[in-house]
């Protein structure tokens, strides 16, 4: 078995290849956020401050109870989660809006919180799978998938183009440089 940093374990056989399955945030899993949201490797790009239970609570309760745009997902693999995903439309949020230079399409929000999983292509087939079977689906009308990274976060980049994003332009987001970049939706 392969030992999560969260305590958790991969199922025997479970083989990186395996379906990435995805399922909405429920309030249970706050403190699995909390835990994920605190660790070392997400420091650097995502959550930069140390985050408290409740403070998660505040921020991803919201989301759960639908009462805001921002749809929260869990990645899940071998019947255990080890990502967060979330999507919403750009058109629902101005401040996004004006930030990115664009009024359409969905924007997307990510991470793996389990370190034992970065750098294994997971991150990749995490993110394609939930365009395609999620983000879309959940906002049939848009066409358009954006994501950004900041520009020192290569592997951040180097996955969504494996994902099939292209960099489209640069922008600025909290004092930091980042990259938009965009993936259209599937024909059919």
């Amino acid at each position: 078995m392969s030992p999560l940093a969260g305590g958790q374990v991969l199922p025997q056989g479970t083989a990186m290849t395996e379906q990435i399955a995805y399922r909405p945030l429920t309030e249970a899993e706050l403190p699995l956020m909390a835990d994920w949201l605190n660790r070392p490797h997400l420091r650097a790009f995502y959550q930069r401050e140390p985050i408290s239970l409740s403070a998660v609570a505040t921020k991803y309760g919201p989301r759960i109870r639908r009462e805001v745009p921002t749809q929260s997902w869990l990645a899940i693999l071998g019947g255990m989660p080890f990502g967060y995903l979330q999507c919403y439309r750009v058109a629902d949020w101005s401040d996004w809006q004006a930030t990115l230079g664009v009024d359409h399409g969905v924007s997307i929000d990510l991470f793996i919180g389990e370190p034992e999983l970065i750098g294994r292509g997971v991150g990749r087939r995490m993110l394609a799978g939930y365009v395609e079977q999620v983000a879309f689906p959940q906002h049939p009308e848009e066409r358009l998938c954006w994501i950004g990274h900041e520009l020192e976060n290569v592997a951040a980049r180097k996955c969504s183009a494996a994902a099939g994003f292209v960099p489209v332009r640069e922008y600025v987001e909290d004092d930091n440089r980042c990259v938009l970049m965009v993936r259209q939706a599937s024909a059919g």
